[in-house]
């Protein structure tokens, strides 16, 4: 019986993903296209919105927003599981990510991820890391929101890894609000949901057809206070905002203080 569950949940989600990306996805394009070109930031950022809101419905997401919703111009800072991170922050405020170069080359993630004004960061090159940098401070002084995942890669979430503060250092000179969020997800149980980690080495198409396949999820977002002691310096800042997020990740036991 739950086999039978199992796959009728998967056929009619990929029915609506193959529908929303081969009926929705092309007019969403068109609209941020013609917003870009018209400067409709407020059109712009609905259609991102809209599209975000619509994904995370069709892969069984529920999202849950906890704490004061930020408002442009911050840099949010959170912690990284899966891709599915990008929509759903999307979901609640335009902002445009950081990203690896790969993705930019990913199918659908990587038209949605330009669509979204992805930058796209070369890793281990100083001098894109530079670019990088001086990218994001020119879009805070615009007054619009970027947000990056400091740990520099995807965890299984089973942990919090060191957190990178050479972009955040971006917020500290252009004196932006940062705001820690931490990303939960939550199974039907109440435990952690394992099975949305997105592992590097893993194909991404392979990873929507497993997300694809669970039961819905309760995604909490977990907005913390907006920090602002410039004068603390940015090492400061990147370990205020660890802080918070470890913090909300380790209640309820779905971070183990040992991990």
């Amino acid at each position: 019986m739950s086999h039978i569950i199992h796959y009728s949940r998967l056929s009619v989600r990929l029915l609506f993903f193959l529908f929303a990306l081969l009926g929705v996805l092309p007019f969403v394009i068109l609209i941020i296209v013609c917003s870009k070109l018209l400067r409709l930031r407020k059109l712009n950022q609905w259609a991102v919105s809209f599209w975000s809101r619509l994904l995370c419905h069709i892969m069984g997401l529920k999202i849950k927003i906890y704490g004061t919703r930020p408002t442009s111009p911050v840099m949010l800072v959170a912690n990284h599981v899966s891709w599915l991170d990008i929509p759903i922050i999307h979901a609640f405020i335009l902002a445009g990510f950081v990203a690896k170069k790969e993705i930019k080359y990913w199918p659908i993630l990587g038209w949605l991820a330009m669509a979204g004004d992805t930058l796209f960061l070369n890793r281990g090159d100083s001098t894109s890391r530079k670019v990088v940098l001086n990218q994001l401070k020119k879009r805070l002084l615009q007054d619009r929101s970027v947000a990056i995942f400091p740990e520099g890669t995807v965890t299984d979430g089973s942990h919090l890894r060191i957190f990178h503060r050479q972009l955040i250092h971006a917020a500290v000179e252009t004196q932006t609000p940062i705001v820690p969020l931490a990303i939960k997800f939550i199974d039907e149980h109440g435990r952690r949901e394992k099975r949305v980690a997105f592992i590097e080495d893993e194909p991404f198409l392979h990873h929507v057809f497993r997300m694809l396949k669970l039961p819905e999820t309760t995604v909490e977002i977990h907005c913390g206070p907006a920090l602002k002691e410039y004068g603390a310096g940015t090492r400061t800042l990147t370990i205020l905002a660890r802080n918070y997020i470890e913090q909300q990740l380790l209640q309820d036991d779905y971070l183990s203080p040992a991990a």
